[in-house]
């Protein structure tokens, strides 16, 4: 009898507290109360001379005046580090294409904070995401930051891979950016929550192009003792060059807890025994990223209701994995 079970999106804000800004309290300040003092001489002290002004420019002055205490009253810290309230400054100092061969898509792109130094993010946490902002159309997408790099990434560096989309307004206007060009981000978010220790026994997770940023992540940091990920791409150039070297640099940082399996769809992509050997045995949680045709074809749609995305039934091949085969899982889908 196949058991599974759905989770619902859960995309709480960090409390973290370097990710907030500081709060500063005015205390208001005690009148100090002045002694009425008597003069025992007698002569009358004579009216101190006062600078009568026009009556149009007192009232200038006056307004001047409230017009800059208006303005002060509310001026508050702005945070020069990430955090989930308002966007922070970055600048970008790296755009990696995947491929060689041009014309790449897909590229590497590497910022790091304006203001130093700025917090690591908390990638323990489970899996995070960043929105970037496209200032001229004033929206905001949310990226999956790459596992820290090797050469370290202490000073609050961030790493995202990214596709452009045909048509696509965010990564259009990311890919026309250059070198030294400023970015604002905000966050981070969590998107999924990882399996405290001894939950699970194996971690599968299914990624369709891009997709592979959360699960490397997530191979990076999760508590499970196995993680196995399977990642379809359309070309094979999508899994070479620098993103060939991610893979390598995480797997020696791990050492054998994490594999990874390509799957080219001109070569006939996942099939479902690949997925049914990927759940056998114990308790395993299934994490599915990728287009949203891919995670419809994978476990169902996602759905969304009152305003709110949510995950959905549960479909595609791993439900008639389970119905054919049984097994004790958990899937969330990104």
């Amino acid at each position: 009898m196949a058991t599974f079970a759905l989770c619902t999106r859960f995309l709480p804000h960090l409390r973290h507290p370097g990710l907030y800004p500081r709060t500063y309290q005015f205390r208001n300040v005690p009148s100090i109360n002045r002694a009425q003092h008597t003069h025992t001489h007698t002569h009358t002290p004579r009216k101190p001379t006062r600078l009568k002004l026009p009556p149009i420019l007192s009232l200038f002055v006056a307004v001047s005046g409230l017009i800059y205490y208006a303005a002060t009253l509310h001026i508050s810290p702005q945070p020069k580090t990430l955090n989930p309230q308002t966007f922070t400054e970055y600048i970008l100092t790296s755009k990696t294409p995947v491929t060689t061969s041009p014309p790449s898509h897909t590229a590497i792109f590497s910022l790091r904070p304006v203001h130093h130094p700025s917090q690591p993010l908390p990638f323990s946490e489970g899996i995070l995401s960043v929105q970037i902002k496209q200032p001229q159309l004033q929206i905001a997408r949310s990226y999956t930051p790459l596992p820290s790099s090797t050469t370290g990434e202490d000073d609050g560096a961030l790493r995202f891979l990214v596709k452009r989309e045909p048509g696509g307004e965010m990564t259009g206007y990311l890919f026309s950016l250059g070198v030294e060009d400023r970015l604002f981000l905000r966050g981070p978010t969590v998107e999924y929550i990882f399996p405290p220790a001894g939950e699970v026994d194996k971690t599968l997770f299914i990624a369709g192009g891009t997709g592979i940023a959360p699960a490397l992540q997530l191979a990076a940091n999760s508590l499970a003792p196995e993680t196995e990920i399977l990642w379809a791409v359309r070309r094979r150039a999508e899994t070479e060059g620098v993103m060939a070297d991610e893979v390598e640099r995480l797997v020696r940082k791990i050492k054998g807890k994490v594999s990874v399996r390509v799957f080219v769809d001109a070569e006939g992509g996942i099939r479902i025994q690949d997925v049914e050997r990927g759940i056998e045995g114990g308790k395993v949680a299934v994490v599915v990223s990728g287009p949203e045709g891919f995670i419809k074809w994978v476990a169902g749609e996602k759905v969304w209701r009152g305003g709110r995305e949510e995950q959905g039934k549960l479909g595609g091949i791993i439900r008639k994995v389970l119905e054919r085969s049984g097994g004790e899982v958990t899937v969330f889908k990104l």
